[in-house]
């Protein structure tokens, strides 16, 4: 980031300044990973302290941000009621400073697939920063924005929600130029009420676009006519996997045993209005990636990425682990790691791909957390779903999830030992017989369920 003074904030946005100025260029919230010359922000929490650490950091950071002044300490300070406020009017500062292009990217799940699509196929041709990891709440956005290099082209920050008035937020330090909403599913359900705030919370991000600001729309959407009365007076730029009338859209789609796909892509030129096609297959597995790859495919179109070179960006992706990965440990042994989170429509995604796959079937999962009340009827719900596709064996961990096995028939575990053994018997009893396993882990990240993965995969020597 470039160099900003402590006194420039607080002439800006009000507070004290304690001891000498100082020009400052990155910032860090952790103690642990400080870097020489930082400046520290002070962030509280409900079990931590940010001012515990600053003794321990002193004599390393150029600075902190405090709501506790410190007056026996030469350290720099900019004393404010509220470090994460602070957080936030810094990362806007340097918000005004880019002048290139910033996209914006949520919806209920795939943000981060989209994100590191978009990177992909953006940065063939030019500078490009994104969000790294999955820093995409209060404090995530503004530490992307404050990470990212101001001499870019793009900047690609992905937006999480959990209740309505969150992306509003994001976008008032974001400010993006373009905006996509990759979809609505029941995710955060017990913080939103309704699937319908849901489509209002997310619909924030289209309200946070600038006056001429790019509104990527997905037309399988229900909300989707109300998304275009959004933007009416913006630009537009729709896609789906099935409507022909979309600037951009998917066509002959077609997946093999082991659950990856191919299909046409089909984009509309506006200069020309000729629609150009490519068929594309895609690196990762799970019908959920066709939808992400359109998703991003549809921004790079709006800002004028060739047909070939969004092609290639779908074909060269480099996911996060444990969304979908495909883990063969042995002709007899695969494992489907889907366990870096989960909400119920994700989920059936999950189960209907893994239900086309030939041999011994088993869904393993954890609680789908923040469901609201509606939790147990949703557990029961996808148990159901399991019980009507062709999967041998549910096994289940977690309070709510135990609704789920009992639905299907299950075997349900108090203790993650008790089904990691349990598991690994069935295993070695389906490789005496000859049998492959095809096994999914599926739960919400409270549950923790790539504890199965990592012991499955240390249990059983890969040999493929």
């Amino acid at each position: 980031m470039t160099s900003f003074s402590l006194a420039a904030a607080a002439e800006r946005f009000g507070g004290t300044i304690l001891n000498p100025d100082v020009m400052f260029n990155a910032i860090s919230i952790d103690s642990r990973s400080i870097n020489a010359g930082d400046l520290f922000f002070a962030i509280q929490g409900p079990t931590y302290d940010g001012h515990a650490f600053i003794p321990d950091i002193e004599n390393k950071i150029c600075g902190a941000v405090v709501n506790k002044a410190n007056c026996s300490s030469d350290l720099p300070q900019w004393v404010v009621e509220d470090t994460r406020l602070a957080l936030r009017q810094i990362a806007e500062m340097k918000r005004e400073k880019f002048q290139g292009k910033l996209i914006a990217v949520t919806g209920s799940s795939g943000k981060t697939s989209v994100k590191e699509t978009i990177f992909s196929a953006l940065n063939q041709r030019f500078s490009v920063c994104k969000t790294k990891g999955n820093l995409n709440n209060e404090i995530g956005v503004p530490l992307s924005v404050l990470a990212n290099k101001l001499d870019s082209d793009f900047w690609v920050i992905e937006m999480g929600a959990s209740k309505i008035g969150d992306i509003k937020h994001l976008c008032e330090i974001a400010k993006p130029d373009v905006a996509i909403i990759n979809n609505i599913q029941r995710a955060h359900i017990e913080g939103f009420g309704s699937i319908e705030n849901i489509v209002i919370a997310k619909s924030e991000i289209y309200s946070g676009l600038a006056s001429k600001g790019i509104a990527i729309i997905n037309l399988d959407e229900k909300a989707s006519d109300y998304w275009m009365q959004l933007n009416k007076e913006k630009q537009i730029y729709t896609f789906s996997s099935k409507d022909k009338n979309a600037d951009l859209y998917s066509s002959n789609l077609q997946a093999d045993e082991q659950g990856y796909f191919k299909f046409d892509l089909n984009v509309r030129e506006r200069a020309s209005g000729t629609t150009k096609t490519r068929t594309i297959s895609l690196p990762h597995s799970g019908r959920q990636h066709v939808d992400n790859s359109l998703s991003a495919a549809a921004v790079c179109h709006s800002l004028g990425l060739t047909i070939d070179e969004i092609c290639t960006g779908l074909r060269s992706v480099d996911l996060p682990y444990a969304r979908f990965q495909n883990i063969k440990i042995s002709p007899l042994l695969l494992l489907v790691d889907d366990s870096y989170n989960a909400n119920p429509d994700s989920f059936k995604l999950a189960v209907e791909n893994i239900s086309n796959r030939q041999g011994f079937n088993i869904l393993v999962i954890g609680d789908l957390a923040e469901l609201g009340d509606e939790a147990e009827a949703i557990h029961r719900e996808l148990g159901e779903f399991a019980k009507a596709k062709n999967i041998q064996k549910l096994m289940s961990l977690g309070d709510l999830s135990r609704h789920a096995s009992k639905i299907f028939k299950g075997d349900h575990y108090e203790e993650i030992e008790h089904l990691l053994s349990k598991l690994k018997e069935l295993i070695k009893l389906n490789i005496g017989k000859g049998l492959r396993s095809n096994i999914l882990i599926k739960g919400s990240r409270s549950s923790r369920m790539e504890r199965v993965v990592d012991e499955i995969t240390r249990s059983f020597p890969r040999t493929c």
